[in-house]
Formats: C-alpha cells, sequence, structure tokens
C-alpha cells in the first residue's frame, strides 16, 4: 500500500510540514511499515483535491493523510470520492478541526499520534453531497454561513484561533441581518417555515470551532440530522447560544424554538443564489439540494476512547 501525507504548510498559525515529515521519515524506518510512503505539500487552493485525485485514479491501495484542518479535509474527500482503492486518514493540525471531536475527548491526540494512525484500520462513514460537491462534516445556511465566511477574515488576525474566530465572527453577524428567506423540503415534506436564522444538515456532531449542532448525529446511519431554527429575535439566538455549543439545544424546553429532525435528502428553495457553507467552505448554490451517502468513504479511525461514530 502507499501512504501520501498530503501537507497544507499554511493550515493552522505555523507550518508543520519539517515537523510532520521528520516523524513521518522516523516512523517508516524505525517501525518498518509496508509499503512505500510519499510527502506533498500543497501550493495552493485546491491542491489537496487535484494531489488526492492522481493517487486514487491510480486504482491502486492508498491510504492518504489530510495534514491539515477541516477544509484540507474537505478538499481531500472531493478528490477521493467515489474510488474504493482509498482509504482517509485526518491528520488535525488546522486552526478549528471540529471533524475529529466528534469522536470524543481523546480525538485530537489519537489521531496526531502519526505511529498509531498508520497502523490503525478503516471504517466506512457517510459522505453529504450538495449539488455535485461533497461534504464529509456539516452543510449550513443562512446565519452560519454568513459566519463561516466572515470568520476566514478574523482568522488571520494576529492570536485568534479558529474558535475565537468563529466568536468574533458570531458578533459581528449578529449586528447585521439574521432573517433569511428560503423554504426546505425534507424528504419530500415541505416544512412550514419561510423564514430562518439558519439550517445545518450534518454527518459529523461539531463545526464553527466546537458548536456542537448536531449531537445525535451518527455518520454510519446513512441519515442527514437537520437542525433549523426558524427566523427568532437576537435576544433568543442570544439566549440560546451558549446551549448550543454545548449541545443541549435538543432538549426539549429548547423545542418551541429549535427544530430536529433526521431525514435522507433535503432540498432548500430560493429566489436567488445563497451561501452554501461546505466544512467550512462557501459556495454560492441556487436551489442546493443535499444529500446522503451512506458508507461510501474509507475513514482511518485509531483507537480511542469514548468514540462515537
Amino acid at each position: 500500500m502507499k501512504h501520501i501525507f498530503i501537507i497544507n504548510p499554511t493550515a493552522g498559525k505555523s507550518d508543520q510540514t519539517k515537523h510532520i515529515a521528520a516523524m513521518v521519515n522516523k516512523i517508516f524506518i524505525e517501525e518498518a511499515v509496508e509499503g512505500t510512503y510519499r510527502i506533498e505539500v500543497t501550493k495552493g487552493v485546491h491542491d489537496a483535491t487535484d494531489i488526492a485525485r492522481h493517487y486514487a485514479m491510480s486504482n491502486e491501495p492508498v491510504r492518504i493523510y489530510s495534514c491539515g484542518g477541516d477544509g484540507t479535509l474537505n478538499e481531500i474527500v472531493n478528490g477521493i470520492v467515489h474510488h474504493e482503492n482509498v482509504e482517509l486518514a485526518p491528520v488535525p493540525i488546522g486552526s478549528g478541526n471540529d471533524f475529529v471531536k466528534s469522536f470524543g475527548s481523546q480525538a485530537m491526540d489519537a489521531f496526531l499520534n502519526l505511529k498509531e494512525l498508520i497502523k490503525a484500520p478503516a471504517r466506512k462513514i457517510d459522505l453529504l453531497e450538495v449539488n455535485g460537491h461533497f461534504s464529509i462534516n456539516v452543510i449550513n445556511i443562512g446565519l452560519d454561513s454568513s459566519i463561516a465566511q466572515n470568520m476566514v477574515r478574523f482568522k488571520r488576525l494576529p492570536f485568534i484561533s479558529g474558535a475565537k474566530a468563529y466568536d468574533i465572527s458570531v458578533f459581528y453577524c449578529f449586528l447585521t441581518s439574521i432573517k433569511n428567506h428560503f423554504e426546505l423540503i425534507a424528504d419530500g415534506i415541505r416544512l412550514p417555515h419561510k423564514n430562518y436564522t439558519f439550517a445545518v444538515m450534518a454527518n459529523g456532531q461539531y463545526y464553527g470551532g466546537s458548536y456542537r449542532a448536531a449531537p445525535c448525529s451518527d455518520m454510519q446511519d446513512g441519515l442527514i440530522d437537520l437542525v433549523l431554527i426558524p427566523s427568532v429575535s437576537r435576544l433568543k439566538i442570544l439566549q440560546l447560544m451558549n446551549v448550543y455549543k454545548r449541545g443541549e439545544h435538543l432538549q426539549k424546553q429548547y423545542q418551541k424554538i429549535v427544530h430536529y429532525r433526521q431525514c435522507h435528502e433535503v432540498q432548500v428553495e430560493a429566489e436567488h443564489e445563497i451561501n452554501v457553507c461546505i466544512d467550512g467552505e462557501i459556495k454560492q448554490l441556487k436551489n442546493p439540494k443535499i444529500i446522503v451517502h451512506q458508507q461510501h468513504l474509507k475513514l482511518i479511525v485509531p483507537s480511542l476512547e469514548n468514540k462515537t461514530l
């Protein structure tokens, strides 16, 4: 098997290329790992997709290590989707790293342990698709997509991490329009509201630097977790924010504000193109349609405590 380490040197606050390359070289020499390995460093947007697709199309068994954040992971997913010969291993060195948080409190350390990650087995997980773009974690629209769009700006500020950038962006967007006009159809059922604060279609549980939007999500159940908040006042949003971050918003006392269901397909209808946030990356799409592909990706999962899928 080939082991391909795709490193995004701009992920996180500092370039980790030399550190990762040194660890990989040491592990393959000392552990006598079977197969060959190669280190690839991205040079720009979508490089990770192109590199991953190149190895995926070889039709040889390959394990690709996504050394970056959620954006790098998303790029690689879109390069390897539909290729059965590829396994994907996240190495979370980005600023947010929300995807791996779904696997429990020990996830970050476990996925950063390259020695164990190289030996770990693969599991099949679901993927989401929206208008030809694939998501491994979360798709969101409305206020959330505006927050994600502005978060990119704030992450460039000194000493601002992914989680802090998200919080700052929340405050910024909170001062602007929070009402979004679109309709939703879930598994053929048109939902009653026409104005929403935001809508989240989830495969994973976390996004936005540790907001646990979909605490019940299971990456192997073949279902989309749909979390909706119809248009509400700014005061209601403020009251809900910390509850939402902890993943407690699906409790009974919040059911008048937060709507939750599981489905296989979500159709969004709007008069114009809308911003759709796909694993943190923004796309402008007309009437986006979100579907789930059950157990469509081979994901490397190291040994974890408190792991969930």
